[in-house]
């Protein structure tokens, strides 16, 4: 007699997802189903002094702090809304709307990036494409739960280019 098995189903859940596509060297659109949320823009190339414009046309300022540019501050009018700090472990803490995130990077050679609350619970996943014949990086950004404030999802894509430029030698201090 013979036994026939049965392969398990493999169920494939789909993350939604939104992008931030490099239109030139300094500048990253955040796009989802085609409709621009936000811009961050550079001021050089060297990933530390930026700016990052909203749909809604709020407009945040983004610079370093001290010589060595290890902290970052955000601010709109003048009021410090965010900052972003690299700690010792090789991960980037943030610090948004009175609550304290971890960018870090993962995968098997530390090619994706995860923002985590307090908790060490997943928000967001960075998944950084690198365009060869551009020579400029675009992310897929994968969630569970939409983020609501897509300052928050610029910031991760924000830290994301500078946890790359701060491993690779190539941030300035601006």
């Amino acid at each position: 007699m013979f036994k026939f098995f049965t392969l398990p189903t493999v169920i494939i859940v789909k993350h939604p997802k939104m992008e931030a596509n490099s239109t030139d060297n300094k500048t990253f659109q955040l796009i989802e189903n085609g409709q621009e949320l936000g811009e961050l823009i550079y001021e050089n190339l060297f990933f530390l002094k930026a700016e990052i414009k909203l749909a809604n046309a709020e407009l945040y300022k983004i610079k370093s702090l001290g010589f060595f540019g290890t902290s970052i501050t955000v601010t709109k009018n003048e009021t410090e809304i965010a900052n972003l700090k690299m700690n010792w472990r090789g991960q980037i803490v943030f610090n948004f709307q009175g609550q304290e995130f971890v960018l870090k990077a993962t995968g098997m050679f530390y090619n994706k990036y995860i923002i985590e609350n307090k908790d060490g619970e997943k928000l967001i996943q960075f998944d950084p494409k690198f365009n060869w014949s551009k020579f400029q990086y675009n992310y897929n950004i994968t969630y569970d739960e939409k983020p609501q404030d897509f300052l928050f999802v610029l910031l991760g894509v924000y830290a994301s280019n500078y946890f790359i430029a701060s491993m690779s030698g190539t941030a300035g201090i601006s």
